[in-house]
């Protein structure tokens, strides 16, 4: 069981947004710490035990992008929720991006946007850390093939996947939807309407920052469709 509240960092040098998503959890069993800089945000890591972090992608001096190296050394695990007022499908910002961390990120959220939409994500980011936490608890006496298995967030949603199409004059991508079906830290599986094959490259599109992944394994159920696991690469 996860212990309550909730520690939720949000990290902006606009206060109107810290006030708004404390405003926002003051009735709940969630604890909001803000920070206005970098120096505050690090103070706070020394002593919370943060569950999800906010992190405005546009402050002054140009630091979110070393607060966020700093999140991956020392928090790998902990989902980050990122905003900026830049365009979200700017192949040049993903890269920066996925070049600093490159997993659990859990969303990047282009302001202005209504604040509906944060807790939204942001009540969905800690309800999957309330499911990780449950599995890794039931299967902490399992044998190692089980405890890869608990570290994987179930979902179910369509997603884009293409993999490489090459030929002799020109090398393009085919893309087409697939279904989500769970996700962790390495990669995730899937099922899907064509068949996929060991070893398949593939890649996705910005929702996952554009990784790459291979399958590794693939099986076709009793509807004809097929099921398969994807390990990033």
């Amino acid at each position: 069981m996860h212990r309550v509240p909730w520690q939720v960092q949000v990290i902006d040098d606009e206060v109107v947004i810290l006030m708004a998503v404390s405003r926002a959890y003051r009735d709940k069993p969630i604890d909001i710490v803000t920070a206005t800089n970098v120096d505050q945000a690090l103070g706070q890591m020394d002593v919370f035990n943060f569950d999800l972090f906010l992190l405005d992608l546009d402050m002054k001096g140009s630091c979110s992008f070393k607060l966020l190296e700093v999140m991956t050394e020392r928090f790998p695990e902990i989902p980050v929720i990122l905003m900026t007022t830049r365009d979200i499908g700017s192949q040049k910002l993903l890269e920066k991006i996925a070049a600093v961390r490159l997993t659990y990120c859990w969303h990047l959220l282009e302001k202005p946007f209504g604040y509906g939409k944060l807790t939204g994500f942001i009540d969905r980011a800690l309800q999957a850390r309330s499911i990780a936490a449950s599995e890794n608890h039931q299967c902490a006496a399992a044998d190692g093939h089980e405890k890869r298995r608990c570290k994987r967030f179930s979902r179910f949603e369509q997603i884009n996947m293409s993999f490489p199409l090459t030929c002799a004059a020109s090398s393009q991508t085919v893309p087409f939807l697939v279904t989500l079906m769970d996700i962790s830290v390495g990669g995730l599986g899937l099922a899907s309407r064509k068949q996929l094959t060991v070893p398949q490259m593939v890649s996705f599109d910005e929702k996952f920052m554009h990784q790459s992944g291979i399958i590794v394994w693939s099986r076709v159920q009793d509807d004809q469709s097929c099921r398969a696991g994807i390990q990033f690469t």
